[in-house]
């Protein structure tokens, strides 16, 4: 049963990795809201169902999928720069209409792939519980190069204005660095990722639907607070930004599929989502500040009081940590 579990948490939670760390580039870098990602999640997986049925190349079919996603955060940050509707607004404006987009590409509101060949076809030519684990090793190699590749983008010049964009971004623009062409970046990079997990999701269940997309802003807020909330080590900032996103993505489906597994009906999962991200933004509130002033008095009795000072110094910082 743990076993199952647990290959069930990877093979079904791993193709939505990118889409919440795209989710936490918005949300918590660059401190906005956007709710295209639901739509570039159903247009990606349908851009990468549809080019794989029509006989293109896998891989080529999931780089359509991120193309068609990047293009929906382009036309998102267009809304925003040239009409002015905030980010939040024109988010929801660019969900409601990719679901029209994404039901024009499928043609039809679901496309099967089998007998298609997928990415994942020379790991798991037959079904079955082998299967399942050659998928899961193969979606932990494309998941690794992807949150590798985002941690280097965060450490280049390019990178840290993005992230100093959202802290402060009257100070980026005074160095003279364009806060709009951050924010076009950002949304870009932020729905491409969301048509990436669509195009994985596809070739890992089978079959692009049009509604697969609902819920996916919903579901990526509560494992980017749970994970952050889990897993907040000292350190690196963008190490911290990748393992939040990487636990908080499979503590979410973690507790799905567990209530799955122990009989809870298909038709309450949505219920089980929303008592996540509830139980997410309370621990926020009431048990993270607890857990970081913890944290601040377990590292001040590790590293003892500093030279030259006394126990009564290192209390007073650790109090103005």
């Amino acid at each position: 049963m743990l076993e199952s579990i647990l290959v069930d948490t990877l093979v079904t939670g791993l193709p939505l990795a990118p889409a919440f760390l795209g989710i936490y580039l918005v949300l918590r870098i660059r401190e906005d809201f956007d709710l295209t990602v639901e739509g570039s999640f159903a247009l990606g997986g349908a851009v990468t169902a549809v080019a794989i049925v029509a006989g293109v190349p896998p891989w080529l079919g999931v780089a359509l999928g991120v193309a068609a996603g990047s293009l929906a955060g382009l036309a998102t940050a267009l809304l925003n720069l040239v009409l002015h509707i905030p980010v939040l607004m024109a988010g929801l404006v660019m969900s409601m209409g990719l679901f029209t987009v994404t039901l024009r590409v499928l043609g039809m509101p679901t496309v099967s792939l089998i007998g298609n060949e997928t990415i994942f076809s020379p790991v798991a030519p037959d079904p079955g519980r082998a299967a399942d684990l050659g998928i899961s090793a193969m979606l932990v190699v494309i998941i690794a190069a992807v949150f590798a590749l985002f941690a280097l983008f965060l450490k280049t010049e390019l990178g840290l204005a993005l992230r100093a964009s959202g802290a402060n971004a009257r100070m980026v623009r005074s160095q003279g660095v364009n806060d709009n062409g951050l924010l076009v970046l950002s949304l870009m990079i932020s729905n491409g990722l969301g048509g990436l997990s669509g195009a994985l999701l596809v070739q890992v269940q089978g079959y692009a639907d049009v509604n697969m997309g609902t819920g996916t802003f919903i579901a990526g807020v509560g494992a980017v607070l749970v994970g952050t909330l889990l897993l907040n080590p000292t350190g690196s900032q963008v190490v911290r930004i990748v393992l939040s996103v990487g636990v908080g993505t499979l503590v979410y489906r973690l507790v799905l599929v567990a209530a799955l597994r122990f009989g809870l009906p298909a038709g309450d999962l949505k219920g089980v989502t929303a008592l996540t991200l509830i139980v997410a933004v309370a621990a926020q509130a009431y048990l993270a500040p607890a857990l970081g002033r913890y944290r601040i008095r377990l590292r001040g009795r590790r590293d003892g009081p500093p030279r030259g000072g006394t126990r009564n110094d290192t209390k007073e910082e650790v109090a103005h940590a």
